[in-house]
């Protein structure tokens, strides 16, 4: 019973701590403790704060509100707490009107949100308590009782148009003065430089903005328009936006429509002596994000269920750039066995053009040429008639098999694709095979298919001179339909008088000649639910203890790998690679190397050499390598990883060995692990400096779960 009680009195203090660094939008409880300790400065007003932050908890609970609700909750009940505290003098009606502001602005948080949501996709944000502190204006002419602070002009601090810029992020807690909004600023500078950096550019431009519009100071100076421009552009460029020079131009719109509805709305609540108080900020960024989510080609800069600080969702888009594409593109294998070349690529001389330019044709190559003899038979092409795979899971939504083949130099105008395949994604796009030899088609409409099932056979049928096969993604299932971006995934690249290049992302010129990287069992850990390895870590061979990495699954539904100390990170292992991102901020040095030794594992016999540019510095078990990549983000945000992988025939088991370099610092880790068939990494050593580090596999283990039985097994 008291372990209970100390988890949720542990959950309620961190909820309320994350719900003071939300009203500066950042993300974290702990930047949260120093910002709830500044609203104590006066203690009276501080006490209200947390009375009415805990009733707002409260009656989110009882609403029935979830995890990512309830700081929002406290956060909406904090700011009408902070409001009332500041405007009215402590009595027994102010503090009444506290916890009744608290208890709405909860209340209305869950109802909102859930309203937003469901209609616009769009969070909430402190809107409820915009309101509440509209009605209590309202209300408060009606009560007798309350007596209005005495206003205190804001102290003197630097001057030079820097104190008016410091009182507008103290204004946040209510606080317009340079001091708090110095701790405020500090705040930020610790944990995002890229939020002063958004914070300085909207207050600058939305200033010069009203300037040269000419807007009246006086009207101005009750309207909040600064602390409204910088909110905009720290949640549309920062909180849900990976830094870019789009989503930094987004973010100063963002705030500049801010100012201007502050402007606006303070003179019409003026007639009602109301202030708009944050509305401004939420319009303006509703307007901007709505926008920009339903755009295509901006929506994948933008991530609304996953708000990080800007420097992660940096670090999370080029990882995913490195190992999965870029945004939007569709990754796909070779529809062939054995080694072509690219015959004509994306925005091909020929006809990939305009919207068909994102697709790539195909065809064998010996000494430079197609053809044997004279090329004046299909026979004579080295590619025809030879297998056609599937390079996609999905199901065959379309076919035609009936169109005759054209004797060679001859094209067929009137079925411009020929014999084709469409091939229905998961994603919900669609994928065409092409010029396909009549007759040979094995599949049938509505047949599932997986990477190597044979569909057919290389033709000459369609708009096509010589046998060769077509590919691309479209949009819809219709033959001919715009194309959409894709990449090939996991193939090897031949090139002129060197070893062949494992690509795990790659988009072909044309004249590359490519193979499939055959797929193996090289796995670090078997992403099974419940599934883990049992560790004894040593550091310098004299500290030893047990250390466990298991798999689980989190709210989003994604695989996690998490360790004995609460490590985390989302793990995906597919036909191609087993790639791991999202580290969490638990620290675990042993995890790290794990991460970095097995992170980023190419699932394929093929593949003895390979590189990634996207190894996080951070997990370097090095305290200057962690700091020169968070004060130089982003030049210092990666090291630079070279692997190279044999089969031990003695050992039975794969031997992998990396060499991780920060450019900046030029701090240097060394890894080998050891990854055994159906078991995953059984031994991983690590060197840094004079520090030498030791993971030793002990047993595989299986966690208990409904109908599923605990099971562990020693290893030799």
């Amino acid at each position: 019973m008291l372990m209970i009680f100390q988890r949720y009195v542990r959950r309620l203090l961190q909820e309320l701590a994350l719900g003071y660094a939300w009203i500066a939008l950042l993300p974290t409880w702990r930047a949260g403790v120093p910002l709830a300790l500044l609203t104590f400065a006066e203690p009276a007003v501080g006490v209200v704060g947390s009375l009415s932050a805990i009733c707002a908890w409260y009656a989110g609970q009882i609403a029935g509100s979830d995890a990512a609700e309830r700081p929002v909750c406290v956060f909406n009940g904090l700011l009408s707490g902070l409001f009332v505290a500041h405007l009215w003098l402590p009595s027994l009606s102010m503090l009444m009107l506290a916890v009744l502001g608290g208890i709405f602005s909860g209340w209305l948080t869950v109802v909102f949100a859930r309203l937003a949501w469901s209609l616009v996709r769009l969070p909430i944000l402190s809107l409820p308590f915009a309101l509440g502190a509209m009605l209590t204006s309202a209300a408060s002419s009606s009560m007798s009782n309350l007596q209005f602070r005495a206003y205190v002009a804001p102290p003197e601090l630097f001057g030079n148009g820097v104190d008016p810029f410091l009182n507008a992020l103290g204004a946040l807690y209510f606080m317009p003065n340079p001091w708090a909004g110095l701790l405020v600023l500090l705040c930020l500078l610790v944990v995002s430089r890229y939020f002063v950096v958004l914070a300085v550019l909207a207050y600058v431009l939305s200033s010069a903005w009203l300037t040269l519009l000419g807007a009246a100071p006086e009207h101005l100076a009750s309207t909040a328009w600064d602390s409204n421009a910088m909110l905009a552009a720290l949640l549309v460029g920062g909180l849900f936006a990976t830094p870019s020079l789009l989503t930094a131009g987004l973010a100063m719109l963002a705030a500049v429509l801010a100012a201007w509805l502050a402007l606006a709305l303070g003179r019409l609540l003026d007639v009602a002596h109301l202030v708009p108080f944050s509305v401004p900020f939420v319009l303006a960024s509703w307007l901007v994000l709505y926008a920009a989510v339903r755009n295509t080609t901006m929506a994948s800069s933008f991530n609304l269920l996953l708000p990080d600080f800007p420097e992660r969702s940096y670090e999370r888009a080029c990882i995913s750039r490195e190992r999965i594409g870029e945004p939007g593109s569709v990754p796909v294998g070779l529809p062939y066995m054995g080694q072509w070349a690219v015959s004509q690529g994306f925005s091909g001389a020929h006809t990939h053009k305009g919207p068909w330019r994102h697709a790539l044709d195909f065809m064998v190559l010996k000494g430079g040429k197609s053809f044997v003899n004279r090329g004046s038979r299909l026979e004579d092409f080295y590619c025809y008639n030879l297998p056609v795979i599937s390079p996609v899971y999905g199901q065959v939504w379309r076919i035609a098999n009936d169109v005759p083949d054209n004797v060679p130099g001859a094209i067929n105008v009137s079925a411009n694709w020929g014999n084709y395949v469409v091939i229905k994604l998961y994603e919900g796009r669609y994928l065409l095979l092409a010029h396909l030899k009549p007759g040979s088609l094995v599949v049938a409409v509505g047949a599932w298919v997986k990477p190597g099932d044979l569909l057919g056979h290389c033709g000459n049928s369609g708009r096509s001179p010589q046998p060769h096969i077509h590919m691309h993604v479209q949009t819809s299932d219709e033959p001919g339909s715009p194309t959409a971006p894709f990449h090939l995934a996991s193939v090897m690249l031949a090139e002129a008088g060197q070893a062949a290049q494992y690509k795990l992302v790659l988009v072909p010129p044309e004249g590359a000649v490519l193979t499939s990287a055959q797929n193996a069992h090289v796995r670090p850990l078997y992403l099974l639910v419940g599934r883990g390895l049992r560790y004894t870590v040593a550091h310098n061979e004299n500290t030893r203890f047990d250390w466990t990495l298991r798999c689980e699954v989190d709210d989003l539904g994604r695989l996690v790998l998490v360790s004995s100390r609460g490590a985390r990170c989302v793990a995906e292992s597919t036909w191609a690679v087993f790639s791991c991102y999202e580290r969490n901020a638990v620290a675990d040095p042993y995890f790290d190397l794990w991460l970095l030794a097995c992170g980023y594992n190419p699932a394929s016999f093929d593949v003895d050499l390979w590189q990634d540019a996207a190894t996080p510095a951070y997990l370097f078990p090095n305290l200057g390598a962690k700091l020169w990549a968070r004060c130089l983000w982003p030049w210092a945000t990666f090291a630079r990883s070279e692997h190279r992988r044999f089969w031990d025939e003695q050992l039975q088991a794969w031997r992998q060995e990396a060499r991780h370099r920060q450019g900046v610092s030029q701090i240097e880790v060394k890894t080998q692990a050891r990854i055994a068939p159906q078991i995953g990494c059984v031994y991983l050593t690590a060197q840094i400096g004079s520090s030498h580090y030791t993971l030793q596999a002990t047993s595989s283990f299986q966690r208990a779960d409904m109908g599923v039985p605990a099971w562990e097994v020693a290893l030799a």
